[in-house]
């Protein structure tokens, strides 16, 4: 199993929710309105009056082969939005309860 942690500018909640469900992965934790910056090329996301934006995150546990094709799903919406920023983490899952 794999945890993977995807975050991206909220404009793009959507298409990220349509990722996971067209791989039907029902299941997944989400923080609809989450600060950050970090992006090479993108602007910060902070829910002020300069930077108004802000970042959605999704977390979700997956079997092992669902990864590269959520990955690359993740990374053609990445691709069509770069200055909108996302990135996605994925790890080891030892136990789970």
């Amino acid at each position: 199993m794999k945890a993977v942690f995807v975050v991206f500018n909220q404009a793009l909640t959507e298409q990220v929710e349509q990722a996971f469900s067209s791989l039907a992965i029902h299941g997944y934790s989400q923080w609809p309105e989450m600060h950050g910056a970090g992006s090479m090329k993108g602007e910060p996301h902070l829910g002020t009056h300069i930077w108004p934006t802000l970042n959605t995150g999704m977390l979700t546990i997956v079997e092992d082969n669902v990864v590269p094709k959520l990955l690359s799903k993740i990374q053609k919406i990445d691709k069509s939005a770069e200055r909108q920023g996302m990135h996605a983490f994925v790890w080891n899952i030892e136990a789970m309860v």
